[in-house]
This record gives structure tokens, C-alpha cells and sequence, in this order.
């Protein structure tokens, strides 16, 4: 099963930008003796502090499945006639496959007018052994017809190979559709029952359908080279055209906040003392320290140091200046972002 982590990063920009901008910022503002502020020339962008959701995200791959399956086995020599077609849909109780009821008949008339005799002669024991055995003889002749015992689809149909193996029909309950997926066992945890997720799939990639993760599973077992979890999401909305075994490509949402002031990650520098942002204040760009909460690919909740339509600098990188000459500004500070894209350990919210 393909997997992929849903923690995708800006590109050599950002790294530039923050080693660049990061060295810089932190020796001026937090140990250099030169202003802080800075004017701004006219290549470097900016942005307003805006509210809005910080969602993180899994991406995983999967099936359709049905809500549940039932294998009908049975004996071919006693087959009449097959009623169903494979692909075809059934409504609850409708008749599958008619059996030979030659000898069940014969066995229901004998119990019945057994039963009538016993009624006749009035001996209580006698008139109940009989009724059991009609009891039975009935049972028996209402199997000689497979009925399905819900409604859905016909998906297999299999006669026997050789005089001992048994004929099958196999039956799926399509009034509700789920999703099984597979998560990497570092990426379980995140996950819980309730959760909201959106899967596109694959034959039919112009609509998402909305899903909620019903099940986690219960252990890990091994699939290649990694350890997974199944994981099973229900589709909250159907289609016919959603066929069970449909390849599934589906979002989960793993945490988040919503209608919170959020800056893009690019605009984020970390300091010895925290992060901080450039604002722009009488047009020249200021560090200011902020409080980072929930963190995506694309936003970072800022819970204190900045307020709606506030402006920042969106890229810091626009103002390089001369890397620190003192070794201890150097070393105390870290460039946000390491080559490769990964997620800045101090960003608070990520795993």
C-alpha cells in the first residue's frame, strides 16, 4: 500500500530565506547593535495577518468495501436453477438459486398426515413428537430456495470443479460504502475514531466524497517493508457509480484549528528567544516575537504577538544582510527549515 505523509514543505526558497534571514535577524535583533528595523525595498513581499483554519493532514491509499459480505456454499448436485446473475443487484428475500425439492416434498407430506393420525388418536406425547417432525419437514423444504438475506449485489458465482467441492454465490451489502487504508505505524497515533477525512477516487477523480474514520485497528502487522494499521472510514455519501474495490486516495484530517490568526509558514523565522515574524511598522520591517500554535503545510496559528491586518513580511529573505562574525550568534542560531523540506522540530502542534 502506498502511503505518503502529508507534511510537504516550501522548496529551496524557504531554505535560503530562513538560513539567510534567520542568521541575520537574530544577531541584529537579539545580540548585534545595529536598529532593528529595517526599511523594506520594493522586490520584498508582503502580507496581512488574516484569520482562517490551520488544518494537518494525512494522506493515505485504499479500497472500497462493502459493509459486509456473505459467502452462500451448497452442494451442486441438488441445484435447480440459478436465478441470479454475477453484477446483478437483489432485493432483500429474493430467491438466488432453487434446489431439487423432489425428496424434501415427499418428506413434508409423510410428516404432515403422520401429524393429522397422531391428532386423531388424542395421545398428547405421539401429537408432539409429529408436530416436531413437521416442524423439521417444513424447515427442510423452505431451504430447497436461497433467499438473500439483504439487499445488494451478486459478485461471484461458482460451480464446483469436482464431484466433492461445493458451488458458492457470494453477495455484498452496498447500502453503505467504506474505506480501508492502511497507515504507517508512526502515523497511527494521530488517528481516532470520529475523525473527518476526503477521498477522491481514483475512476471517478472529479469529486471528493466526505468520509468518517469508523475503526482503527487493533494491531500492527507487517506489509512489506513497513508496519501498518487498517484503518476504515465510512463514505457519508453513495453513488452507484462507486464500485466495491475502487482504488481511494483520502485526506485526513488529524488536528486543526479553526476561524484562528494564522500567518504563512514562509514568513516565520526561529530565534534563541522563540519565533518571530518581520512586521512592518512605518515601512520598515521590525522583528516581532509571536506564540506558534497549530501548524500545517501552509499556516501557523499565531496565538499571541500579532493582530488582524497586521502586515509581515511573507519572504524574510528579501533582506539579507552580513552573516553574524561572533561564533556564539552563529551557533545560537538555527535555520527554520533543513535541507530536504522537513518540518521545523521547534514548530509546536507537529509530531
Amino acid at each position: 500500500m502506498r502511503r505518503s505523509r502529508r507534511w510537504k514543505w516550501v522548496g529551496a526558497a524557504i531554505v535560503v530565506a530562513v538560513v539567510g534571514a534567520g542568521s541575520y535577524f537574530g544577531w541584529r535583533y537579539w545580540g548585534g547593535s545595529e536598529s532593528p528595523a529595517t526599511p523594506v525595498t520594493g522586490a520584498m513581499q508582503t502580507v496581512r495577518v488574516e484569520r482562517g483554519d490551520v488544518l494537518q493532514s494525512l494522506v493515505v491509499y485504499g479500497n472500497v468495501v462493502p459493509k459486509r459480505e456473505y459467502t452462500f456454499t451448497f452442494d451442486g448436485d441438488q441445484v435447480s436453477e440459478i436465478l441470479v446473475s454475477v453484477g446483478q443487484r437483489v432485493e432483500p428475500d429474493q430467491i438466488l438459486v432453487e434446489f431439487d425439492k423432489t425428496r424434501a416434498e415427499l418428506t413434508l407430506l409423510q410428516a404432515e398426515r403422520a401429524l393429522k393420525e397422531a391428532q386423531a388418536e388424542g395421545v398428547p406425547a405421539m401429537i408432539r413428537e409429529k408436530e416436531l417432525a413437521y416442524d423439521i419437514a417444513v424447515a427442510s423444504y423452505e431451504e430447497t430456495t436461497l433467499c438473500a438475506p439483504f439487499a445488494g449485489v451478486v459478485t461471484e458465482i461458482n460451480q464446483a470443479t469436482g464431484s466433492l467441492q461445493n458451488w458458492s454465490v457470494v453477495l455484498i451489502d452496498t447500502s453503505e460504502l467504506y474505506v480501508e487504508v492502511s497507515v504507517d505505524q508512526l502515523d497511527a497515533p494521530a488517528l481516532a475514531v470520529g475523525q473527518q477525512a476526503q477521498a477522491v477516487i481514483e475512476p471517478l477523480p472529479d469529486r471528493t466524497w466526505p468520509v468518517e474514520l469508523v475503526e482503527i485497528g487493533g494491531m500492527a502487522i507487517s506489509h512489506g517493508n513497513s508496519t501498518v494499521v487498517a484503518v476504515t472510514g465510512k463514505l457519508l455519501r453513495t453513488d452507484p457509480a462507486i464500485l466495491v474495490g475502487y482504488t481511494v486516495e483520502m485526506e485526513i484530517t488529524t488536528a486543526g484549528a479553526v476561524d484562528v490568526l494564522r500567518v504563512p509558514i514562509s514568513s516565520l523565522v526561529e530565534s534563541p528567544r522563540g519565533w518571530i515574524v518581520m512586521k512592518m511598522v512605518e515601512g520598515e520591517a521590525t522583528p516581532q516575537l509571536v506564540t506558534v500554535g497549530v501548524t500545517s503545510d501552509q499556516y501557523a496559528e499565531i496565538t499571541s504577538g500579532l493582530e488582524e491586518g497586521d502586515e509581515i513580511l511573507l519572504y524574510p529573505s528579501g533582506m539579507q544582510g552580513e552573516r553574524p562574525q561572533r561564533p556564539e550568534d552563529a551557533e545560537g542560531m538555527r535555520p527554520s527549515f533543513q535541507q530536504g523540506g522537513g518540518v521545523p522540530p521547534g514548530l509546536p502542534g507537529m509530531p
